[in-house]
């Protein structure tokens, strides 16, 4: 595993990207002392990112993934707002909050999906041959 031959970050640390305007990339680093808790066992294997609102802390999503990968791709619940992530695993059957992210905003696509498809019919006249 090629990934387990880097060294190991000073700190643990979350990062929210957008990748465009349906997804946000995730990925998480963490330090020695963490990755070894994942790995005895103290924490399980899975664990849970969770999207919030930036101005009230609603929840929007959450997904759960295994800790090892430290990424993975979110969909966008509405576009045009702004995120934060908070990254959890389980100790002992309880969910507990390891990482907060930065923010980040989702940006709006070009319009509607029927306001893209719209086209006039005097644009259609004048397209035409």
């Amino acid at each position: 595993m090629p990934g387990l031959l880097k060294p190991l970050p000073a700190e643990d640390r979350l990062v929210l990207l957008p990748k465009n305007p349906g997804t946000f990339f995730i990925f998480w680093q963490f330090d020695a002392g963490r990755t070894e808790a994942f790995r005895s066992g103290a924490l399980q294997p899975e664990v849970e990112l969770r999207l919030v609102y930036a101005d009230d802390k609603a929840h929007a999503s959450s997904r759960r993934v295994a800790w090892q990968p430290a990424r993975a791709y979110l969909p966008v619940p509405a576009q045009g707002r702004v995120y934060e992530a908070a990254l959890y695993a389980q100790r002992g059957g309880a969910w507990e909050k390891l990482l907060g992210s930065n923010q980040a905003s989702a940006p709006s696509a070009a319009g509607q999906a029927e306001e893209r498809a719209y086209a006039s019919l005097e644009f259609h006249k004048r397209s035409q041959p």
